[in-house]
C-alpha cells in the first residue's frame, strides 16, 4: 500500500518539482495532472494474497477493455435496493449504439461517405464534428458519453486517414501528429447525482481518450498522447432536476442530449422524487401519474425549445 501511495504522489507532481533523490524507477513515470491523483486516498496495507492479485491484474492487456465496462462493474457492486430506489439501470453498448446511431452517427457517417474523395469537404466535416457538444443529464458512470466519444474519435481518425491517404501510402508524414486531432473530452458534459459514478465517468472518458490516441498513433506511425492532462469532461455532481442546465453548458453551444435517465414508477417514487417532479412540472395537471423519468423529458424539451439541439 505504501508503494502505491508514493506512486500516486509522483504521478501528481511535476517533473521539475520532484525530489532529486527519487527512486530511479519512479522517475520514469510521467506527470499526469488533471487532478486525477490530487486527493489522497487511504490505501490499505497489502498482504501476500492482495499483492499477487494486483500483479496478476498488471499482466493483463487492459488496452482491449472498453472503459464502458466501469458502468457494468459499478452496477454489480452497488446495493440493489439503492439502485431500485434511484431507478438506476445499466445500458448495454449495443443499446447505446442504437441510440447514438439514430441521433447523430448514421447522419455523420453518411456525410463522410459522400465527401471522402474531396479533401476540402473532409476538412470542413472535421471542423464540424470537432465543434459538436454532448450532454447526458443522468450520466451515471458515463457509458453514453464514453461510447459517443469513441465513435466521434473513430470518425475523426477515418477522416484524417482519407485526408492524408497519399502521405500514408508513401510512408511519409510531415505534419505534427499532435495537431491532427481536434476532438477532446471537454466537449462532453454530464450531470450525475451520485459522486462516485460521476468520478468514474470523468476518469473513464480520459481512458477512452487514451485508447483513441493509441489508435491514432498506430494509424499514423507516430506516438501521440495527451499527458499531462490539460482538459477534462465536464461532469457535474448535481441533481439534474434541481439544477439549471444553462449553468453547465451554454444552450447555444450544445448539439445533442442523450442518455437513459432513471425509471421509477408513478406509485414507487420517494417523497424527494415526488417533490422534484412537482417543481419540474410546476403542478401541471396529471403529472403525478407519470414515471419519474418524464421529468428529464420535460426539462430537455424546455431546454432545447427554439434551438437546433437534438
Amino acid at each position: 500500500g505504501i508503494w502505491l501511495h508514493q506512486l500516486f504522489e509522483v504521478l501528481d507532481t511535476k517533473i521539475e518539482e520532484r525530489q532529486t533523490n527519487l527512486d530511479e524507477t519512479l522517475k520514469e513515470f510521467p506527470y499526469i495532472n488533471g487532478s486525477l491523483f490530487e486527493n489522497a486516498v487511504k490505501i490499505p496495507s497489502f498482504d501476500k494474497e492482495m499483492r499477487s492479485a494486483l500483479l496478476e491484474c498488471c499482466y493483463f492487456d487492459w488496452s482491449n477493455i472498453s472503459p464502458a465496462v466501469f458502468g457494468s462493474l459499478f452496477q454489480c457492486v452497488a446495493d440493489k435496493e439503492k439502485r431500485r430506489s434511484f431507478g438506476e439501470h445499466y445500458t448495454s453498448e449495443k443499446n447505446i449504439m442504437k441510440t447514438i446511431s439514430a441521433l447523430f452517427l448514421d447522419e455523420l457517417r453518411e456525410e463522410f461517405e459522400k465527401v471522402k474523395t474531396n479533401k476540402n469537404k473532409l476538412k470542413e466535416l472535421h471542423q464540424k464534428i470537432s465543434a459538436l457538444k454532448f450532454l447526458d443529464p443522468a450520466c451515471g458512470c458515463g457509458n453514453f458519453l464514453i461510447i459517443a466519444y469513441r465513435e466521434i474519435r473513430q470518425l475523426e481518425i477515418d477522416i484524417l486517414t482519407e485526408i492524408h491517404k497519399e502521405d500514408l501510402k508513401d510512408g511519409i508524414l510531415y505534419i505534427d501528429i499532435s495537431n491532427l486531432s481536434l476532438i477532446d473530452v471537454d466537449n462532453f458534459y454530464g450531470i450525475e447525482i451520485n459522486e462516485f459514478p460521476a468520478k468514474i465517468a470523468e476518469v473513464a472518458l480520459w481512458l477512452m481518450d487514451h485508447l483513441m490516441n493509441l489508435k491514432l498513433s498506430v494509424k499514423f506511425g507516430r506516438a501521440f498522447e495527451r499527458i499531462p492532462l490539460k482538459k477534462s469532461a465536464v461532469i457535474k455532481n448535481e441533481n439534474a432536476l434541481m439544477v439549471d442546465w444553462k449553468n453547465i453548458i451554454d444552450v447555444k453551444e450544445l448539439s445533442y442530449i442523450l442518455g437513459n435517465p432513471p425509471f421509477v414508477g408513478a406509485r414507487m417514487k420517494s417523497k424527494e422524487q415526488s417533490e422534484e417532479m412537482k417543481r419540474v412540472f410546476n403542478n401541471m395537471k396529471g403529472y403525478g401519474d407519470l414515471d419519474y423519468v418524464s421529468a428529464w423529458y420535460k426539462k430537455s424539451a424546455e431546454f432545447i425549445k427554439g434551438t437546433k439541439i437534438k
